[in-house]
C-alpha cells in the first residue's frame, strides 16, 4: 500500500518558500499602510482648509470678524469645533485664517506619525519629513524654513 501524505522536506521547502513570500511583501505592505494614513491625514488638512472657506463666508455675512487661530493641543473643544469638518481631527499643531482668507496650517497625527504644512500663499498641502513630533509641528516652525 502506497502512503499518502508529504514528507517532512516537502513541509519544510513549503514552509520556506512562505517565510520569504512574507519577508518580502511586508515591508511593502507596511509601506503602503502609512501612505494611505499620510493621504487620508493631507485630505483631512484639505476638508478643513475648504471648511475655513465656509467659515469665513458665514462670518463675513454676519460682518463678525473672520480670523480663527485653532492649536489642536490646548485650544477648547469650542474652538476646535468651528470649523465644521467630517473625520479625524489633528491631535496637535496649528491652523490660522487670516483676514484675506489665507490659509497657514501645520498640523500633527499621531496615527500617521505625519505633519502636514501649508503656508499662506502656497496652494498645495505637503508632508513636512524635517519635522518628527508633534511638539516640532507648529506654523512657526514651517516659517523658518
Amino acid at each position: 500500500m502506497k502512503n499518502k501524505g508529504f514528507t517532512l522536506i516537502e513541509l519544510l521547502a513549503v514552509i520556506a518558500i512562505i517565510a520569504m513570500v512574507a519577508m518580502i511583501t511586508t515591508p511593502i505592505v507596511i509601506n503602503l499602510i502609512q501612505s494611505s494614513r499620510e493621504n487620508a491625514f493631507k485630505d483631512t488638512a484639505h476638508s478643513l482648509v475648504v471648511a475655513a472657506g465656509t467659515y469665513q463666508a458665514e462670518k463675513q455675512a454676519l460682518n463678525e470678524d473672520t480670523t480663527l487661530y485653532i492649536n489642536y493641543k490646548t485650544s477648547s473643544d469650542e474652538v476646535k469645533s468651528q470649523l465644521k469638518v467630517d473625520g479625524v481631527l489633528p491631535d496637535a499643531g496649528e491652523f490660522e485664517l487670516d483676514l484675506n482668507g489665507k490659509v497657514t496650517l501645520a498640523l500633527w497625527s499621531d496615527s500617521a506619525h505625519v505633519c502636514v504644512v501649508k503656508d499662506k500663499d502656497e496652494k498645495t498641502i505637503i508632508v513636512n519629513d524635517n519635522i518628527t513630533n508633534a511638539d516640532s509641528c507648529t506654523i512657526a516652525n514651517i516659517n523658518k524654513e
